[in-house]
């Protein structure tokens, strides 16, 4: 699958420097305006390579970075393959400002959901 290519490209080079990335706002634009699998499935492809990853939420069809839980994105399919095949990857909430609030409560709400701790 043509999204294990970034993983691929990681290991060649032999060294613990070089990882993967996703955000998930692109990849969820990927999904819904050019027929990508969905967010969950570039984590599960980047598996242990996965190092970062860009929290943030959209309709499928531009890169808004709204709050997540405010889009289109599966969050418990997202947190459940980062739970199944990744080793503490740093997560970071990123949002335009008028958003950038309403982190506390963003966090609060995953939480209460199990999805994060």
């Amino acid at each position: 699958m043509w999204i294990r290519e970034r993983g691929l490209l990681a290991e060649s080079f032999g060294s613990d420097a070089v990882k993967v990335s996703v955000d998930t706002g692109h990849a969820n634009c990927m999904h819904g305006s050019a027929g990508a699998p969905p967010v969950d499935h570039f984590v599960k492809a980047a598996g242990k390579q996965l190092a970062h990853v860009h929290l943030q939420d959209t309709d499928g069809y531009a890169d808004r970075h709204w709050l997540p839980g405010s889009g289109t994105i599966r969050w418990p399919a997202v947190f459940e393959a980062l739970r199944d095949c990744c080793e503490n990857p740093r997560l970071v909430i990123e949002v335009f400002g008028q958003y950038q609030a309403d982190i506390p409560q963003c966090v609060a709400r995953f939480e209460e959901q199990g999805l994060a701790r």
